[in-house]
C-alpha cells in the first residue's frame, strides 16, 4: 500500500486514495444509522432529552453502549487507517490526531456529525494551505488548528453549524 505509483511527475501512494473513500464510505454509513435507524433515532432522543427519552420506554444504557461501540469501532478504523500511511506504533501517536478531532468538533458544533465534517475538512485544507503558501511556516503546522479554535471560539462560540441552546429554568 506505501508502494507509490507515478503519474506524470506527480507521485501517489495507494494508501492516500484508500483512506479518503473509506473515510467518506463509513461518514455515509454513521449518517444512515443515525437518521434511519431505530439505534439512531434512540441516540438522537436520548441526547436531545435524556429523562423524556427514560420515560418514552428507551432504555438508555443500551443505547449508550452502541453509542459508544460504534464510537469505538470508528476510532479502531481510524488507527488502523493512521497505522497504514504511518506504520509505526509510539505511546502518544494518538494525542495530536485526537486533539484535532476534538478541535475540529468544536468548529463545526459540537453534537453535529455533519458540522464535525465541515470542521474536519477546513482544518485539514486550512493546514495544507498554510504550508503551501508559506513554506517557512512548516514547524507551526500544528499550531493553526489552535489559532482557529480561538478563533472560532471567540466569534462562534457554538461552531459553524451548533444550534444555540436554550436553557430551560
Amino acid at each position: 500500500m506505501t508502494t507509490p505509483f507515478y503519474i506524470g511527475a506527480l507521485s501517489i501512494q495507494p494508501v492516500s486514495i484508500l483512506i479518503p473513500i473509506i473515510a467518506f464510505v463509513l461518514m455515509m454509513v454513521l449518517m444512515f444509522v443515525i437518521n434511519k435507524t431505530k439505534v439512531g433515532m434512540a441516540m438522537r432522543a436520548v441526547a436531545k432529552d435524556y429523562d423524556t427519552a427514560k420515560l418514552m420506554g428507551i432504555k438508555i444504557n443500551n443505547v449508550i453502549s452502541s453509542t459508544f461501540g460504534i464510537g469505538s469501532g470508528l476510532a479502531a478504523v481510524g488507527a488502523i487507517l493512521w497505522c497504514m500511511k504511518y506504520p509505526s506504533v509510539l505511546p502518544l501517536m494518538g494525542v495530536v490526531p485526537g486533539l484535532k478531532c476534538f478541535i475540529a468538533a468544536v468548529i463545526g458544533g459540537i453534537g453535529n456529525v455533519k458540522g464535525a465534517l465541515l470542521g474536519g475538512l477546513i482544518l485539514g485544507f486550512s493546514e495544507v494551505l498554510m504550508v503551501a503558501f508559506f513554506p517557512a511556516l512548516t514547524g507551526y503546522r500544528d499550531a493553526i488548528a489552535f489559532v482557529i479554535l480561538i478563533v472560532i471560539l471567540l466569534f462562534l462560540p457554538n461552531g459553524l453549524l451548533g444550534q444555540k441552546q436554550v436553557e430551560k429554568v
